[in-house]
């Protein structure tokens, strides 16, 4: 078997440099400042590695080696963009998070650099075997670090449920693949499509069904969303922030090339399940975060909401739904990780109990934090869909979708979801700058990683607001390398 090495370099690398930042630990520990950049040095030669091929596939198409397993195109390369953004953010702020929060154990850094392997292992192939391993390899290092402040209770508590959870999921994909075996004699996506379109077959639609119920616990769509809050909430925040982006994005890949790859000659069959599956999930999602008082749990149900306005991009015609996807996850990686940002500068967490992640508790930040309270206030506004920011955009194009589609029970229902969601976006606003602080704590200085993770999110949504035509374009007509 030939194996090309230059097209398995993303996942090289990142293998590679989580092996060595991991044999740094031992002699880190309690200052792993070094396995942090070595890291960062990982992910930015990811990137470089990631540019190179999209080069490639631009001049010569989609690529494949290793008898067709691993596969480069547009489709997962833009994703795996998408993922290094928000592994890049995720690091940098989570430098001094851990420190602070006494778990600069070292071992967040290699755990992070092999979750975003196994995540690209799922992006560049069309062979559901090679998902499940990659899906495997990202959920084990996840599981990890979702426990990594094992001092506090909440935490370990979090990191069990996501697991026991996470492998129940796992045995609906499993199961489903072995149904698609058995219907298509392969797991290769493009000979489940030539299967699917020979004509209907209860043992194929219902692998398909299975799979899709296994990727579902992955995106958090109601009512396989039990796990988000409460792991949401014990989780570290730094995690909490990366989970929310990073997962979401990895498993909608899968998704896509699922759906409307292997079975997009059938969407008559899937389309109305994902129709009822994205407004049951816009609709939960958002009237549970209209009584949420804690910033972990409002945020957790938001990503389960916004789960739910990428489901109507699912439903749509691929060419406009794709396109609203990559766009819609491209404007949701940078407000989502500016807001665990913030959130993890403002909170702090022993043992015992932990404090700034109530709602009463930002009481007045906007005078006792200024820049901290404004930056959450900008990040609310994209999440919310407020003009002229990055998520005004996101949801536009994702409704636009729907509309061209003629899926206008889903652009309704979603854009009243989007409206009842501004109330608990702009509760926070409230307390912010318009009640008086409940205590005279001196707040905690915002250290030179953190405030880069900000401008950085904070200038991504303002420019994806105000000139998305660049990230529209690289989107367009991506849809036609799904296989």
């Amino acid at each position: 078997m030939e194996i090309s090495w230059l097209l398995i370099s993303p996942v090289g690398i990142l293998s590679l440099y989580g092996l060595i930042s991991l044999l740094m630990v031992p002699f880190f520990r309690g200052n792993s400042r070094l396995p942090g950049v070595t890291c960062l040095i990982g992910l930015a030669t990811t990137g470089y590695a990631l540019y190179q091929l999209w080069l490639g596939w631009q001049s010569d198409g989609a690529q494949s080696t290793a008898n067709g397993l691993v596969r480069i195109d547009g489709f997962g390369l833009f994703f795996s963009f998408i993922l290094l953004l928000v592994s890049i953010l995720s690091v940098l702020y989570s430098m001094t998070f851990l420190e602070r929060e006494e778990a600069d154990l070292g071992e967040f850094y290699p755990l992070m650099l092999f979750c975003l392997a196994g995540m690209m292992l799922m992006l560049h192939t069309t062979n559901l075997m090679m998902v499940l391993i990659g899906l495997e390899v990202f959920s084990l290092a996840l599981y990890v670090v979702t426990g990594l402040t094992r001092m506090r209770v909440r935490s370990v508590e979090s990191a069990l449920k996501y697991f026991l959870l996470g492998a129940f999921s796992s045995g609906f994909i499993v199961y489903g693949m072995a149904l698609l075996y058995g219907s298509a004699g392969s797991l290769d996506m493009q000979r489940i499509a030539s299967r699917a379109a020979s004509g209907p077959d209860a043992m194929l639609w219902l692998g398909m069904g299975l799979v899709l119920i296994g990727l579902a616990f992955k995106i958090a769509v109601v009512p396989f969303h039990q796990w988000v809050p409460d792991v949401y909430q014990g989780a570290p925040t730094n995690v909490t922030g990366f989970m929310a982006a990073a997962t979401k994005t990895a498993a909608l890949a899968v998704l896509l090339r699922l759906l409307m790859g292997a079975f997009g000659q059938h969407s008559e069959v899937w389309v109305p399940l994902i129709t009822w599956l994205a407004i049951l999930t816009m609709t939960v999602a958002n009237l549970i975060a209209l009584a949420q008082t804690n910033m972990k749990r409002l945020l957790a149900y938001s990503s389960m909401a916004h789960a739910g306005y990428l489901l109507i991009a699912v439903a749509c015609r691929p060419e406009s739904g794709v396109r609203a996807i990559l766009f819609y996850l491209t404007s949701y990686a940078f407000m989502t990780v500016g807001a665990f940002a913030v959130l993890a500068a403002v909170g702090r967490g022993d043992a015992e109990n932990e404090r700034g992640y109530d709602l009463s508790e930002w009481a007045g930040l906007g005078r006792t934090r200024p820049v901290l309270a404004a930056a959450m206030a900008f990040f609310l506004f994209s999440l919310a869909g407020l003009p002229p920011t990055a998520g005004f955009l996101g949801k536009y194009v994702v409704f636009q979708a729907a509309i061209e589609s003629k899926a206008y029970l889903l652009a309704v229902v979603g854009m009243l979801n989007a409206t009842v969601a501004v109330y608990y976006y702009l509760r926070v606003v409230v307390v912010m700058y318009m009640r008086e602080p409940e205590s005279e704590e001196l707040p905690l200085p915002i250290s030179p990683a953190t405030a880069t993770v900000l401008a950085v999110s904070v200038a991504g949504v303002i420019y994806l607001g105000l000139a998305p035509g660049r990230v529209l374009e690289l989107a367009q007509g991506l849809a036609s390398s799904l296989l």
